[in-house]
């Protein structure tokens, strides 16, 4: 018997102390995040539990059955922490070739451990919006380098797993620990972030006015 959407989510998320509503929560109360693209996102739907509209992307075969569910949407709309009812959308498919042209423009791009998302989706966060990413698949790094985008804050993961936002001594990220900070090529080349002197759990850069480059 095929697995249930909720214990799908419950599997990976829920039972792992992986939901990170706390991250997404900073996020609301600092920048006033209303929308969000979330590209790789597979099943991880926690940030419409707080942003009332989110649009997921994913190729993952299970993906558009979970996101169909209504089990799904019932379960976000009993947890929901805003008045209105969340607006869940799903798009099947690889990010880099599947998302419409004429959605968003996004208050919220989010990245985690799924690729370049900094880098092909920069075109659907609005100029002055908010794009987290780690640096697992070194996104954060190719952010950081990126003229269109400005590192704003730093979330770090505390003790119990929650996270807390700082703004204060950003200059301390992105140093490596030998040489010379890389090129943005050969950060496209790597699979792996450099040995940076400091790092953080997650990274929040704005992006700059104007069209992208």
């Amino acid at each position: 018997m095929p697995e249930s959407a909720i214990a799908l989510y419950h599997q990976h998320y829920v039972e792992k102390d992986f939901e990170r509503i706390d991250m997404f929560r900073l996020l609301v109360d600092r920048f006033g995040t209303r929308t969000a693209l979330y590209p790789g996102s597979f099943v991880h739907v926690s940030p419409s539990l707080v942003i009332p509209s989110v649009t997921y992307v994913d190729s993952d075969r299970r993906c558009p059955s979970f996101f169909a569910d209504p089990a799904i949407q019932a379960m976000v709309e009993e947890r929901r922490e805003y008045p209105e009812q969340p607006d869940i959308r799903f798009i099947a498919g690889d990010y880099a070739t599947t998302i419409p042209d004429d959605v968003g423009p996004f208050d919220l791009l989010i990245s985690q451990w799924a690729g370049p998302v900094s880098q092909v989706c920069k075109r659907w966060l609005r100029a002055g919006g908010i794009l987290l990413a780690n640096d697992s698949h070194v996104d954060a790094s190719l952010a950081q380098v990126d003229p269109d985008y400005r590192l704003v804050a730093v979330l770090e993961r505390r003790s119990g797993g929650r996270h807390l936002l700082s703004e204060d001594d950003l200059d301390a990220f992105f140093l490596p620990k030998s040489g010379v900070p890389p090129e943005p090529s050969e950060l496209q080349r790597r699979t792996r972030p450099p040995r940076y002197t400091r790092v953080a759990a997650q990274y929040l850069f704005r992006r700059r006015a104007g069209p992208p480059g």
